[in-house]
């Protein structure tokens, strides 16, 4: 199982980063895109890999994040039969281990690796879009459905600004207008912040008013966004942010991030060398280079809009 070259660029891009394993194009949007595709069942240096079906096309993943950042996961729980559910978690499992080696431990759990509840509205929805018979995926295809726009369905309006944090960009929802650019934790880590360790003070200061010089341009173009009362960040990076503040799992999502806590996690990290944070028992070590990164942005967004805090919500698990 392996996409053409053609489908690997595209897939790159997407993600921000190198695919880590095998994978196949199966859902495509109007103009030839992926939009999911299919993983194996382990990445490429034997890694089980849960994940059988990947949410990756931009639209849908921004679409998808925004009703979780709303409380989406809570809410298909809540209203999805539980049996339905479990019954989809087997299936899927099963589906996916017909392809499983001998070699190494298999990969564990149900859609988006858990074997119960909800854990990723992504790995449902991708499933769905795929032809999979998922309760949850129909629900997502349903919320998104309601209205001639995302925004209806999660009920965002003027007062609201909406960031979703990907890889390579970042994304503001604000009064129904969403603008794209292309920064994100990634993007540092390859630019600004590379090949010192740690960062020197330069270098984050570079990163800093990069992103500052972003939020200038998307502020003179909607000067409304200071008035914003909620701010939403959504996406796997600063969820891992918050997962290091707290120090360990965090059961509660969206989750609120105080700016205050979000300092201190900065000031601690960027200054630590690549060695050090991989002994934080909440760091997450494949997150261990970017995460500074991920402080830069969340951090100047909460500065420049002058927020004391924010709700952060997760977008995924991890790919292959």
């Amino acid at each position: 199982m392996v996409g053409d070259e053609v489908d690997r660029a595209a897939v790159r891009e997407l993600l921000g980063r190198e695919p880590a394993g095998a994978f196949e194009v199966v859902v495509r949007d109007e103009a030839g895109a992926p939009v999911v595709i299919r993983n194996a069942p382990r990445l490429d240096d034997g890694t089980p890999m849960p994940t059988l079906y990947w949410l990756v096309g931009r639209r849908d993943v921004q679409a998808v994040s925004r009703l979780e950042a709303a409380g989406g996961v809570r809410r298909a729980e809540a209203e999805v039969d539980p049996v339905a559910l479990a019954d989809a978690h087997r299936r899927y499992a099963a589906e996916r281990d017909e392809h499983v080696g001998p070699d190494g431990p298999p990969p564990a759990g149900g859609v988006g690796g858990t074997r119960q509840g909800v854990k990723c509205l992504h790995a449902h929805y991708a499933w769905h879009l795929a032809g999979g018979d998922d309760p949850v995926g129909r629900w997502v295809a349903d919320q998104l459905g309601r209205g001639s726009a995302v925004e209806r369905a999660v009920a965002i309006d003027a007062s609201d600004l909406e960031v979703v944090m990907e890889p390579a960009t970042t994304t503001f929802h604000h009064a129904g207008n969403d603008t794209t650019v292309a920064l994100g934790p990634a993007t540092l880590v390859a630019t600004e912040l590379a090949g010192m360790d740690p960062p020197a003070p330069a270098q984050l200061t570079n990163a800093l008013g990069i992103v500052a010089d972003h939020l200038d341009d998307l502020l003179r173009a909607d000067p409304e966004v200071l008035s914003a009362e909620t701010v939403r960040v959504s996406g796997d990076e600063p969820w891992h942010l918050v997962v290091v503040e707290r120090g360990g799992a965090v059961e509660e999502s969206p989750a609120t991030l105080e700016r205050d806590a979000a300092e201190d996690v900065f000031r601690l990290l960027a200054t630590e060398t690549r060695a050090q944070r991989l002994a934080n028992p909440g760091l997450d070590p494949a997150r261990v280079d970017t995460v500074v990164a991920t402080c830069c942005v969340v951090l100047t967004v909460m500065r420049r809009l002058r927020l004391e805090r924010v709700t952060v919500a997760g977008s995924s698990v991890r790919v292959g």
